[in-house]
């Protein structure tokens, strides 16, 4: 796929591209999505579950033609379809059942232009399809949805400046419950793709495997997420865009083949289906494709407190 295959792609700064994002995701779901439904009916036994409610509950405030633009819009008719090869419409795509899948290089690319504003609307709509994915299938819901989770952390970061203001205990330290909130919900997230993937039948055939791991391997560590484990933190981070793009690809069957990643395709560890930070440390062909010709670290070359450290988990 072309990384800019139409005219509005030759300048992307962040006015240009708040711009698009409003008459793209206004034309593209106000017009076809009714105004007096939100969610397409559903028969769900976690319809009324906490995690709905509180969605529901912060969604409640919004006004009416934000909700229409940005619903969950369901592709009935061909005319629905959106282009998943177009850069505009899967930018400003609004969430989707199925889910739209907005591969790493995408996300790159409206997140840096715009100071990472992007990647928040990204969140929301990920949140929000899967809660629907979830609720579809039947499953008792584990996010609490895109409104849910902005909502929640807008309302516990500011606990810090409004317990300044009023002299509450705490101070702004009270905003750390807001940091903990954002990291439960992207330890969730990781978690919640992982079984993405436990539950597709064709998982070992479908993801590139240099390794030969079996179909038990997670594609994510969840517990990389902590801020403690950086740059860990950071590349699970982008697996989970990839893992997560591929799998709603499969899932929509729209294209003969996955498209390419050029990210992923340089950064070979983003795409392997099982990875461990020995993985990483040892293997440079991993790091990047000019790297590829690169023979493993032999550990027995390394002094031997570090191999026994690198041995630990083994």
């Amino acid at each position: 796929m072309a990384l800019f295959n139409s005219k509005y792609h030759s300048s992307f700064c962040p006015g240009i591209f708040l711009h698009l994002l409003y008459i793209n995701s206004h034309e593209a779901f106000t017009t076809k999505t009714p105004t007096s439904t939100y969610y397409a009916p559903r028969n769900s036994q976690y319809d009324n579950s906490f995690h709905v409610r509180l969605n529901e509950f912060f969604k409640q405030p919004v006004p009416d033609p934000i909700k229409g633009a940005f619903s969950i819009f369901r592709e009935e008719t061909n005319y629905d379809k959106l282009d998943m090869e177009d850069t505009v419409t899967l930018l400003t795509a609004a969430p989707g059942f199925p889910g739209v899948p907005r591969p790493l290089w995408l996300v790159m690319l409206g997140s840096f232009p715009t100071g990472l504003a992007w990647y928040g609307y990204y969140k929301f709509c990920v949140e929000e399809e899967l809660l629907e994915m979830e609720l579809e299938a039947g499953k008792e819901p584990q996010g609490f949805g895109g409104y849910g989770f902005l909502g929640s952390s807008a309302c516990l970061l500011l606990l810090g400046p409004i317990s300044y203001i009023f002299d509450i205990p705490g101070g702004t330290n009270n905003s750390l419950l807001g940091v903990i909130f954002l990291y439960y919900t992207q330890f969730l997230l990781y978690d919640r793709v992982n079984k993405l993937y436990e539950e597709e039948e064709n998982y070992n055939s479908t993801e590139v495997d240099v390794k030969n791991t079996s179909s038990k391997d997670k594609p994510l560590q969840a517990w990389w997420c902590l801020p403690i484990f950086f740059p860990f933190s950071l590349i699970v981070g982008m697996r989970q865009v990839h893992f997560l793009a591929n799998y709603l690809y499969r899932k929509r069957g729209v294209l003969s083949s996955i498209p390419p990643d050029p990210v992923a395709d340089f950064f070979p560890f983003i795409k392997i289906k099982s990875l461990t930070w020995q993985d990483l440390v040892l293997t440079p062909s991993l790091w990047c494709s000019i790297l590829s010709d690169v023979e493993n670290i032999d550990t027995k070359l390394l002094p031997e407190p570090v191999q026994e450290f690198l041995n630990t988990g083994k």
